[in-house]
């Protein structure tokens, strides 16, 4: 059986049902016997601590866990924090920062992140070097990429894509859940990999109608609270029961794994080909010079110097192979 781990972003701190639904989610793995990958921002993590959800955090227990930022999208983001400094000088930002997500992460759980996944997909290289000083071996979501969606290691962390995904409204209608979760299933079998990346939802999304940091786009930060409106409970319901279909299909098709146990995996590593650095070279500049467009980013948002930071550490790369 190829393996597979499926990730959801926890991350509204705002939304007064976010937190039942941060609830549901691990639940709702673990009754169908389904270890998740769940990535938790520092935000949530102090917004659970200081409303006593301990419910929450002792549900999260049986799963694989890793860090989605410090703040996600409240200002500055992880591109815009880092956009404008040079290594040096962002290496320390990225540290700063994420520590402060790394000690929310620990106080709320009790253990080290096994990940870190960007918000937004956003990143900068220099976050690397602050997951090793953190002791977090991987990052996922990789905007660093190569063919067929392999994992790799840049500077000397693993990076691991995000292949494949299903979304909210997806779940929220039986025809459109049961054509997406064909579609994956289909596509697992054709990527020629030992592991697969598959990213299921955020349970906010599941909960509301729309994301829950609309009022911070375009740069912006509101002086109180702006909510979103909910789902009906019907809807919701839905949703999480075709998840839940989802997890005992795919549990009987592939070897569900968390990105802990997919880091074990016999892994041999190698220098990439000149083909593959062709790939890489074209793929990950356009990869971030893409993620400059997530909603959030304040307008005029330049990414060169990202580009030209992750570039520099070309030499870095290795491709993850099985044995």
């Amino acid at each position: 059986m190829k393996a597979v781990s499926l990730f959801m972003d926890v991350e509204d701190p705002i939304n007064p049902l976010a937190d039942d639904a941060a609830l549901d989610f691990p639940l709702l793995f673990s009754d169908a016997g389904v270890r998740g990958s769940f990535c938790l921002t520092g935000e949530k993590c102090r917004t659970l601590k200081s409303r006593g959800r301990l419910d929450v955090a002792a549900a999260y227990k049986p799963h694989c866990l890793g860090l989605h930022t410090n703040a996600h999208s409240f200002h500055p983001s992880t591109m815009e924090l880092l956009a404008d400094k040079n290594w040096q000088e962002g290496c320390v930002a990225a540290y700063e920062v994420e520590k402060l997500g790394f000690d929310a992460f620990v106080n709320l759980l009790g253990r080290s992140p096994s990940f870190w996944g960007g918000g937004g997909n956003t990143w900068s290289p220099e976050i690397t070097d602050a997951l090793k000083r953190l002791g977090i071996p991987a990052y996922v979501y990789a905007l660093t990429q190569f063919p067929n969606e392999a994992v790799h290691r840049f500077n000397s962390v693993f990076a691991l894509p995000q292949a494949l995904s299903i979304s909210e409204p997806e779940w929220a209608n039986d025809a459109k859940s049961e054509a997406a979760m064909t579609r994956v299933l289909a596509a697992i079998e054709q990527i020629p990999q030992p592991w697969i990346g598959i990213f299921v939802g955020h349970p906010t999304r599941f909960r509301y109608t729309d994301w829950w940091d609309i009022p911070y786009y375009a740069g912006r930060t509101p002086e109180t609270p702006e909510y979103t409106e909910p789902v009906s409970l019907e809807q919701y319901e839905r949703s999480k029961a075709n998840l839940r279909t989802f997890l005992e299909v795919i549990k009987t098709r592939c070897h569900v794994v968390g990105v802990d146990e997919a880091l074990q995996l016999p892994w041999q590593t190698r220098r990439p080909s000149e083909e593959e650095l062709r790939f890489y070279n074209e793929h990950t500049p356009a990869n971030l010079r893409s993620a400059k467009n997530w909603p959030i980013h304040y307008p005029g948002l330049d990414p060169e110097l990202i580009v030209q930071k992750t570039m520099a550490l070309s030499e870095t790369l290795e491709i993850c192979g099985p044995p």
